[in-house]
């Protein structure tokens, strides 16, 4: 044993027994102290059996130390020290201390003891009240084992009771890892398959965009020597085309990556903590109709899209902003309203949010009027859409 292994030892509740509780050790030595108390005539009631007979009595309370540890050992050492008490000392009154240490054994029996192991044990506990019957003046005969026995099965029960409630708040405490694990799971499964439909509409989306910059750059050809203006006109435009194409693509490309999270994916249900990271002081969030809870992919898809939403707006720390979310029957539908940004700035975040929203089967529209920009998604709860 190392020195390390050595104080670790030592510093134990008791040497090292981990099981010997302060509470262990404190009970027993009340009880000791209470049972030398009886055994040397203190009360006038009582014999006094001098130091020999409190010596003996410690063999009957001592072992409380040791019953969370050793409860069968403990039982059997009651049985021992009663015998030997009623063969070597003779009739004292003992029971107010050693009845107590047979109760608390029986209790310890009974939540730590498989069933054979509970009947031995049960069985060298009536035999130290037998004991203790024939020894202690009060307690009169061995008969009184006809009730003192029951009452010890009384605090076995209770033992075995304290064990099934401790196995059950272990099964529940083993379920849950299970169930938080598993959706944790599902998140990333949800994940995963968000991920590859973007992907799988990432291809799509290319041809489209570069189709429409070959036409527009054919077209700027073809009216460059007669149209200066609608030529340049033209080349502007694949000009703002090619940037919103790059900066969607950056998007998606941040969100395919395969670098694990190292947090946990962020959910609607944490929209208050995205508008008070947005330093916004006029932000509002109203949730309307009944919450509840949302498939792990539409979940995230969700808080994404409100988040590319606030990309359309003005920034300013004193812009009034509202974001509503209407739980309905069969949709879910976000809406932000707010000062708009300028129209060059919120082409690839309204890109963004209506690609996630089409990809769960929903509908993006966004107007504005006066400097105020209102956005509305709907997205379909229909089961099976995740």
């Amino acid at each position: 044993m190392n020195r390390r292994s050595t104080m670790r030892w030592i510093s134990g509740p008791l040497f090292g027994a981990q099981d010997l509780g302060l509470g262990d050790i404190a009970l027993a030595g009340l009880l000791s102290l209470f049972g030398i108390w009886l055994v040397t005539g203190h009360n006038s009631r009582h014999l006094d059996g001098g130091w020999t007979a409190a010596l003996a009595v410690l063999v009957m309370t001592v072992p409380v130390v040791f019953a969370r540890r050793q409860p069968l050992l403990a039982a059997g050492t009651l049985a021992a020290a009663a015998g030997l008490n009623w063969l070597a000392i003779g009739h004292l009154v003992r029971c107010g201390a050693t009845l107590p240490a047979v109760f608390y054994v029986s209790f310890t029996i009974g939540s730590r003891c498989k069933r054979r192991q509970v009947v031995f044990g049960e069985a060298l506990l009536a035999v130290a009240i037998l004991f203790q019957g024939a020894s202690d003046p009060q307690l009169g005969s061995p008969a009184v084992a006809v009730i003192m026995v029951p009452l010890t099965l009384v605090f076995m029960g209770s033992g075995q009771l304290l064990r099934a409630r401790n196995a059950t708040v272990d099964a529940l405490g083993v379920r849950t890892a299970e169930l938080r694990a598993q959706r944790e799971q599902n998140a990333k499964l949800a994940v995963e398959a968000d991920r590859a439909r973007i992907g799988g509409d990432l291809d799509r989306f290319l041809r489209d965009r570069v189709a429409d910059i070959a036409t527009t750059a054919a077209a700027g050809r073809a009216t460059l020597d007669l149209d200066p203006d609608q030529a340049r006109d033209a080349f502007a435009s694949i000009q703002s085309t090619g940037r919103e194409t790059l900066t969607h693509l950056r998007e998606v490309v941040a969100n395919l990556r395969d670098q694990a999270p190292t947090e946990p994916q962020p959910v609607l249900a944490q929209l208050d903590r995205l508008l008070s990271q947005a330093h916004l002081d006029d932000a509002r969030l109203a949730v309307r109709g009944d919450p509840r809870m949302l498939p792990p992919g539409l979940d995230l898809s969700s808080y994404r899209i409100v988040e590319h939403l606030l990309l359309t707006l003005e920034r300013e720390p004193t812009a009034a902003i509202t974001v509503e979310v209407v739980f309905g029957l069969d949709s879910l539908e976000l809406k932000v309203v707010g000062p708009g940004a300028r129209p060059g700035d919120t082409r690839a975040a309204l890109a963004a949010a209506t690609e996630r929203a089409e990809l769960h089967g929903g509908t993006l529209r966004s107007t504005s009027s006066e400097g105020r920009r209102e956005t509305i998604v709907l997205l379909p709860l229909a089961a099976g859409r995740v």
